[in-house]
């Protein structure tokens, strides 16, 4: 049982968890029940303003009783995800985590930060290059919350986007091209390539560039979507998903 807090403005997260984990299936010690074992994954949508700055993001803390309020009453969770990466830097991963538990029957709470550090870990990297498409003030913030996690950031780009609206439309190819450009630019070696936010369309491009560069890619949207299936026991498919889904 999964659920997933999702921003007002985001155009993309949806279709990519279900990308992600949609095929994914709870194996019990008796196998696996093609009937009811496939996860259910519910939505909810809380308030956001379209401008990305500091202050709109973390007024989303005071926003999360109305969003949760609309899951179904009395359900339980295994599992629910606050999708959005740069909101849980500015509100705290914990806090976010004691909020949902206060109002939800849940778990474990999960957020992209958290499932990028955990996921960077997982596979062992130390050298990442960051992309973002927000404003540099908030990737400057995130930069250096992942050297307090112990990772060392090689290399950082940022589309300077300032609506969550836009971001949505930033093409994969756009991504890939950016992604492309911070490699050839950077002179030291990278483990891992992190593309922040859960507007920005990584799916499509994650299995090609990983194959095309020999690095690891995650996104914020394969990160908070491996955590949410690592955390609830589901296994799943491994294919077009990238190097992150093969240590399951």
């Amino acid at each position: 049982q999964l659920g997933l807090v999702t921003l007002e403005t985001d155009l993309t997260i949806e279709t990519e968890l279900h990308h992600f984990i949609g095929d994914a299936h709870f194996v019990t010690n008796t196998g696996v029940d093609t009937r009811w074992s496939y996860p259910t994954i519910m939505h909810t949508r809380i308030a956001c303003d379209d401008q990305v700055t500091k202050e709109n993001l973390t007024a989303m803390k005071l926003r999360f009783s109305d969003a949760l309020a609309l899951f179904p009453p009395f359900h339980r969770f295994d599992v629910i995800g606050y999708g959005c990466t740069s909101a849980s830097l500015l509100i705290g991963e914990d806090t976010i985590n004691s909020i949902v538990k206060s109002r939800v029957k849940v778990d474990h709470v999960t957020t992209p930060l958290t499932g990028a550090r955990r996921a960077l870990a997982c596979i062992g990297a130390k050298n990442i290059i960051y992309i973002a498409p927000y404003l540099s003030e908030i990737s400057e913030t995130m930069c250096q919350k992942f050297e307090e996690y112990g990772f060392r950031i090689v290399g950082a780009g940022t589309f300077g986007e300032e609506k969550d609206s836009i971001v949505g439309q930033i093409s994969p190819q756009s991504i890939k091209d950016a992604i492309l450009q911070l490699i050839s630019s950077c002179s030291d070696s990278v483990d891992a390539i992190f593309v922040a936010c859960t507007s920005m369309k990584c799916a499509p491009i994650i299995n090609e560039v990983e194959q095309e560069l020999g690095v690891s890619v995650i996104s914020s949207n394969s990160a908070i979507s491996w955590d949410m299936a690592r955390l609830s026991g589901l296994k799943f498919s491994k294919k077009q998903k990238g190097a992150l889904f093969k240590q399951n």
